[in-house]
């Protein structure tokens, strides 16, 4: 079973408006909320792509029961930890007049200890992990040693860990060798001290943490498509040209797909094209909207693969 982490999850609250007002009172023309964040991404995508996975991750108050039970009425099949703060809400205003879009993220709620041992002892007591995603933002009271520590979890029960993060958390977590990372080209740069811009720099880059015992670098470049390096093998995934009208959610996607098809015993080049045609495909959705299947099989068959 796939399993995804989200420990900062967020209701996305997005108001359609006509125009944003200074000093007036600006009307919602309409308004939906959706259940954000980086690992439950990932598990909604699976899930329109005919997959099965699990979101793990915590919740609290009234909109972390709104998040759950959207997921729920989507088909994601949910396990979170529940917590004393509120789930964070983020706002995504989008004016129809301009195009324009304003997203306000909140903060969150801080994290007690307890809380976060109760979620690290609910994930060893889980048998049949068989791939763990770990991804997102951390909550306020978690270290940035969490993910180190919930590496350690899925390789002591044989999980493939995918870990998709930045930063501080993504630099202490890599010793800890996690089956895979997905940085996209300035996550990779900055965690390699340079900016990489050309195929050959980042395949240097990859070597170097293959060297630290990681497998796979999967790493996402925009419009130029996506490098996947092992140890044995490097190749990329590209598509022709498309209309991009929001990139948000592109990357879980990928990592959706990777999983998803990683887990159904399929080769690298495909596991690679399912990834590239389902983030490709989130890209042409508006906002925070992911991708949908018919969208998928319509650009998989698009997907060139070439060895590097």
């Amino acid at each position: 079973m796939i399993y995804t982490v989200t420990l900062n999850p967020a209701l996305d609250r997005t108001l359609n408006i006509d125009r944003l007002l200074d000093d007036d009172t600006s009307r919602i023309l309409f308004e939906d909320h959706y259940a954000g964040g980086k690992g439950i991404d990932v598990s909604r995508v699976i899930t329109e792509l005919g997959g099965q996975s699990v979101a793990l991750g915590l919740v609290g108050g009234y909109d972390g029961l709104h998040l759950e039970g959207l997921l729920i009425n989507a088909g994601v099949m949910t396990d979170f930890t529940k917590i004393s703060g509120e789930t964070r809400t983020n706002i995504i205003i989008k004016e129809e007049a301009t195009g324009r879009q304003f997203v306000i993220s909140a903060v969150g709620p801080e994290i007690a200890a307890a809380e976060i041992g109760q979620f690290y002892q609910h994930l060893l007591k889980m048998n049949a992990v068989d791939y763990l995603v770990l991804s997102g933002s951390l909550p306020r009271g978690v270290t940035h040693n969490i993910y180190a520590q919930l590496i350690l979890a899925g390789r002591n029960k044989k999980a493939f860990v995918l870990l998709d993060t930045d930063g501080t958390a993504l630099k202490k977590s890599i010793d800890y060798q996690p089956t895979c990372i997905k940085p996209n080209r300035h996550e990779l740069s900055r965690l390699a001290g340079r900016e990489l811009v050309t195929e050959s720099e980042i395949l240097i880059a990859c070597d170097a943490i293959h060297q630290k015992g990681i497998q796979y670098v999967l790493v996402s470049r925009g419009k130029d498509g996506l490098i996947l390096s092992s140890d044995k093998q490097k190749i990329k995934a590209t598509l022709p040209p498309v209309k991009v009208d929001s990139t948000v959610g592109a990357g879980d996607s990928v990592v959706a797909g990777f999983v998803l098809a990683h887990s159904a015993g399929e080769n690298l080049k495909e596991c690679l094209r399912l990834a590239c045609s389902a983030g490709t495909a989130t890209a042409q959705t508006p906002g925070t909207e992911l991708c949908h299947r018919a969208d998928v099989e319509n650009l998989f068959p698009q997907v060139e693969i070439a060895d590097l």
